[in-house]
C-alpha cells in the first residue's frame, strides 16, 4: 500500500512539473511582440480627473497602456483614434481598459489629459502626475521621451498589453495599431481566454 502511495505522489509531481516546463501548444498565435518571459508591469499611482489611479485598480482586466500628450500633432491622436476603433470593433468589452499616460505633465493636468483621452472614447482614462513620477513610470515601460526646443515631444509610440495578473505580455508597434485587423484578432483571442496566455 505504501508503494502505491509513493507511486501516486511521484506521478502527481511529474505531471505538475511537465505542466510547468513543457511548451504549451494551446498558446494563442499573436501578431504583436509576445514577451517570452513576461515581467510584472511597473506599479504606479497617477492622477485622473476623478482622483488617484493605480495599475493595481485594473487587476483582473486586460489593460492597454499608451504614453502620449494632449498637444501631440500626429502620432498620439492617430494611435488613440485607432485604439477607439479597435475597442468598438471588439464590442466595447468591460474586461479591456485603455490607459493614456501623459509624457507632458508640465502642460497636461490630470483633467486635461482625461478630457483628451475621452475625446476618443468615453471609457478611456487619461493620467498625469508630477514630472519625476511620470519620468519614472515611462522608464519602467521602456518609453523614450525627449522634448525639443519647439515643445514637440518625441516619444515611444508602442502600445503595451498588460494581462489580468499585471504582467507585460504583448507590445504593439505603430504599424499593427494602424493596420487594426491583426490587433483586433489578437485581442479577441486574448479576451476569449480571459487574458490567459
Amino acid at each position: 500500500m505504501r508503494w502505491v502511495l509513493i507511486l501516486v505522489t511521484l506521478l502527481a509531481a511529474l505531471t505538475a512539473l511537465a505542466y510547468v516546463l513543457w511548451p504549451r501548444t494551446d498558446a494563442p498565435e499573436l501578431s504583436g511582440t509576445v514577451l517570452k518571459n513576461p515581467r510584472p508591469a511597473p506599479e504606479f499611482r497617477l492622477e485622473s480627473a476623478s482622483g488617484p489611479v493605480s495599475l493595481a485598480d485594473f487587476r483582473g482586466k486586460v489593460v492597454l497602456v499608451f504614453f502620449g500628450y494632449a498637444h501631440c500633432p500626429d502620432v498620439c491622436p492617430l494611435t488613440l483614434n485607432h485604439l477607439a476603433h479597435i475597442y468598438r470593433e471588439l464590442g466595447e468589452p468591460e474586461q479591456l481598459q485603455v490607459l493614456v499616460i501623459s509624457v507632458d505633465p508640465e502642460r497636461d493636468t490630470p483633467e486635461a489629459m482625461d478630457r483628451y483621452a475621452k475625446m476618443f472614447h468615453p471609457s478611456f482614462i487619461g493620467l498625469s502626475g508630477p514630472p519625476r513620477t511620470i519620468a519614472k513610470v515611462a522608464a519602467g515601460f521602456y518609453v523614450y521621451v525627449r522634448t525639443n526646443e519647439t515643445g514637440y515631444i518625441d516619444h515611444t509610440s508602442t502600445v503595451t498589453l498588460i494581462d489580468p495578473e499585471g504582467r507585460i505580455r504583448v507590445l504593439y508597434g505603430q504599424e499593427l495599431v494602424e493596420e487594426e485587423t491583426a490587433m483586433i484578432r489578437d485581442l479577441r483571442e486574448i479576451l476569449k481566454r480571459g487574458g490567459r496566455f
